[in-house]
């Protein structure tokens, strides 16, 4: 009777050593990898660097939307690398993410483009009101 005890006991506690646990965590990063013309770029390597670490805190590719995504486990600045293979070679890019005591994105190194594109928009505004007063103006003198 007491081998029969211990016996169920035993193989109850096994059937709880088996099996899939899992829990929501917050506070994920995640990059999204496209081409210049938005769309997802699937399966590039991307390689996260913890702050001041050699050695890489996670590896691994972009899903089929261009998205990879790492829970960061300090704050300070993180180095991303991606390389995203083409038919006519790869493409490597590189940046930085600050993250805060909170886990959360303080700023990031934004891609050339989005730095300029203030300036860049301000001058074509320039350039096309300078081209309309230039235009109106060259007609004015052709009337005449």
């Amino acid at each position: 009777m007491i081998k029969a005890i211990i016996t169920t006991l035993i193989l109850s506690l096994s059937a709880f050593a088996h099996g899939i646990y899992y829990d929501l965590i917050e506070g994920a990063i995640a990059v999204r990898i496209t081409a210049p013309n938005n769309v997802p770029i699937s399966n590039a390597k991307v390689t996260i660097y913890a702050p001041e670490a050699s050695l890489a805190f996670v590896e691994g590719r972009s899903d089929i939307n261009g998205n990879f995504a790492f829970l960061p486990d300090s704050r300070g600045i993180w180095k991303v690398l991606i390389n995203a293979d083409s038919d006519h070679g790869g493409h490597l890019k590189e940046f930085t993410i600050n993250i805060d005591d909170k886990f959360k994105i303080k700023d990031f190194e934004k891609p050339p483009y989005e730095r300029y594109l203030t300036i860049i928009s301000v001058l074509g505004l320039l350039f096309g009101i300078f081209g309309i007063f230039a235009m109106v103006k060259s007609r004015k003198d052709t009337i005449k």
